[in-house]
């Protein structure tokens, strides 16, 4: 890079390289409080700090800054969603405790990708977007799709984009309608596109976006279970028709995650409730499985403990409550590696012991200081 020289307002020169290599090196919080001073700041800052770099050395050194969970809290006046950071303190039951620190909105559904937290909106039926690095929200523009509609929310590794379907619920149409929007498009606008799929459920269970492909589960008009896919950078839907056997995910009894980049599905084991069975897609194109069974991790787990993740790039297995909860109660790090479960707690400042929440691990949290406007 050439060596630029800027002037700073007390006279002396600094050259740009420099100021890019001082930036570089700031915590991402710091990097997006930086853009704010100024209109020079932010073009230097755009121009000169690749965006994706950030969250790339994020994922390779995760930021306690970053979010682990997102909280879900029934109330009266509705539902309202926080999330927490890392303050781990090893306690006299060795227990981690996540202090909180909240952003509330109503929401109902959470997708998180990539620095990034997606939820729709039930009061408005609105899908919107949360940076938790730079505190940002932005609801999207309205879809025109008739409020039965369903969000997936992804990330297309191939153009560094971030994108939203946004697809209607099983109507008398022949064909569900469907429409994209892509974070940073200068229209700021929804496209049609082609379902090309036949009609299905929304999804139960969340979704998970690996390596531009965004997978759910569904009920097919004939009462089967499906997972389906989209693809993020091509935007064409497809099944997913060899699905594990025992697919109990409307009842939330399994959970689609990341695998260490695989597909992978993770649930109780049919033939009792303490053991795990945990499914992994190891041939994308011959849709070929392969299966690993830990015994008796689930053991003295109430049977409300039944939503799972796995954490990047540990793989550990995490495990929390899918239902509303009292906030208080245990979540559980297994280690499948060494056979070790551990227990944590999540500690709040803002909730009673006795509010009902949900809990949404997220199992690779990054920092993102880019713009949601």
């Amino acid at each position: 890079m050439a060596r630029k020289r800027k002037r700073s307002g007390d006279g002396i020169n600094i050259p740009l390289d420099l100021i890019v290599e001082i930036l570089q090196r700031l915590p991402a919080k710091y990097l997006a409080r930086t853009r704010c001073v100024s209109k020079q700041w932010r073009t230097i800052i755009d121009d000169y700090i690749v965006k994706n770099a950030v969250v790339t050395r994020s994922l390779s050194q995760p930021s306690p800054d970053a979010p682990h969970f997102i909280l879900d809290t029934l109330l009266d006046c509705g539902v309202v969603f926080s999330y927490t950071y890392s303050r781990q303190i090893r306690s006299e039951r060795n227990q981690i405790v996540e202090k909180m620190f909240a952003m509330t909105a109503t929401a109902r559904e959470f997708q998180y990708v990539r620095g990034l937290i997606g939820f729709w909106s039930c009061t408005r039926g609105q899908f919107t977007l949360h940076n938790p690095t730079t505190r940002r929200s932005v609801p999207l523009p309205d879809t025109g799709i008739p409020p039965r509609r369903f969000y997936l929310f992804g990330y297309d590794p191939l153009r560094n984009q971030y994108k939203v379907a946004c697809i209607a619920r099983p109507t008398s149409e022949p064909e569900q309608s469907c429409k994209v929007f892509t974070l940073g498009d200068l229209g700021k606008e929804w496209r049609n596109i082609k379902c090309c799929i036949e009609r299905h459920s929304s999804p139960f269970g969340t979704a998970v976006c690996i390596g531009g492909t965004i997978y759910y589960t569904a009920t097919a008009e004939n009462q089967r279970n499906v997972i389906i896919s989209f693809n993020v950078v091509s935007e064409m839907f497809s099944h997913v028709f060899q699905v594990p056997e025992k697919l109990n995910g409307r009842y939330g009894k399994s959970s689609l995650v990341n695998y260490l980049g695989k597909l992978g599905c993770i649930c109780y084991n049919y033939l009792n409730n303490e053991d795990m069975d945990v499914w992994v897609m190891e041939n994308a194109e011959k849709q070929e499985w392969s299966k690993t069974t830990h015994m008796a991790v689930l053991q003295g787990i109430p049977s409300s403990m039944c939503r799972f993740g796995v954490t990047h790039p540990g793989g550990e297995i995490v495990i929390v409550p899918y239902f509303y909860y009292y906030l208080g109660s245990e979540g559980y790090y297994y280690n499948p590696n060494i056979n070790s479960r551990r227990s944590f707690v999540i500690q709040s400042p803002r909730l009673g012991g006795t509010d009902l929440v949900r809990i949404w691990p997220v199992t690779d949290p990054v920092e993102n200081i880019m713009s949601l406007m």
